[in-house]
């Protein structure tokens, strides 16, 4: 029986319904096969489908928790461990953060550096802070310019004197360009800094914060890596009743957000989704 060839459309479909690994794998099938691999518009259709990922972190180890739902009554998940072959350990969990960007994770270690870890090919970099007073918040781009350039938003905790015997604590904000490991530090005041690791999306940053001439109103700020500007998003759909409820932003469908509300008392869950890209800028929609 003669081997038939797949039309190229149905071979490129197959291909991006396989895991990261075996494509890795499949990249020394063909030319072709190899090529199709480096296609920025075949990677980004790959990250679409990209099964839900949970990234577990431990002082020594990092792990990767996927979830296939192919099978809603029967869904099957998978551990695997993330080479950790980082210059540092752990020093304070509280402080270490892991975020992502295009696909890429980003790994903080509390006043030493950043890991990046690339998923197709399972390597891990290393970014060493040349001044360890910084802080990391999150990681973008500047979309203006061809290349990505990956950058780093973060702060340094300073003093400043009011009088002889009184000081004032507040953030320096500063964006550290990994390529050349400077620091460029901007002169804005910033009050509503994220509590928890902000989203990469596009090149910027998105958090919920909280409104602060009003306590219960919550809105989506960000911060645009092109411009080096912070700016206000959209006002959020919903308010905290509870100051212990639960608002907790993600992407959805690779462009656009989706937002949880958990509330404390009740335990009900409400959930919101954006109904065009963000880079339309359009309002949280209703349930």
């Amino acid at each position: 029986m003669e081997p038939v060839n797949l039309p190229w459309d149905v071979e490129k479909e197959i291909l991006s319904r396989l895991p990261p690994l075996s494509l890795v794998r499949f990249r020394t099938v063909s030319q072709h096969w190899n090529g199709l691999l480096n296609d920025k518009k075949f990677v980004n259709n790959h990250l679409a489908r990209v099964r839900p990922q949970i990234i577990f972190l431990t002082e020594s180890k990092v792990y990767s928790i996927d979830i296939d739902l192919g099978k809603p009554l029967d869904p099957t998940i998978e551990v695997h461990e993330i080479p950790s072959v980082f210059p540092y350990k752990a020093t304070d969990l509280t402080h270490t953060a892991i975020t992502s960007c295009d696909g890429f994770l980003f790994r903080d270690f509390w006043k030493q550096g950043v890991a990046i870890w690339n998923p197709w090919l399972r390597q891990v970099g290393w970014i060493e802070y040349v001044d360890k007073g910084f802080h990391f918040c999150g990681v973008g781009y500047d979309r203006t310019r061809p290349d990505k350039t990956y950058k780093i938003l973060g702060y340094f905790n300073c003093l400043r004197t009011v009088s002889d015997t009184y000081q004032v604590g507040y953030k320096r904000i500063a964006v550290y360009e990994c390529a050349s490991h400077a620091v460029k530090f901007l002169d804005v005041p910033f009050k509503q800094w994220p509590n928890m690791g902000p989203l990469s999306l596009n090149g910027n940053l998105y958090w919920v914060t909280s409104n602060p001439d009003d306590t219960n109103e919550y809105l989506i700020r960000s911060f645009d890596f092109s411009n080096e500007m912070f700016r206000t998003f959209c006002l959020l759909p919903c308010r905290k009743n509870h100051s212990r409820d639960e608002l907790v932003l993600a992407v959805y469908k690779r462009d656009g957000f989706s937002l949880l509300k958990q509330c404390y008392v009740t335990g009900e869950i409400e959930v919101w989704v954006t109904k065009n890209k963000i880079s339309e800028e359009d309002l949280l929609v209703t349930p």
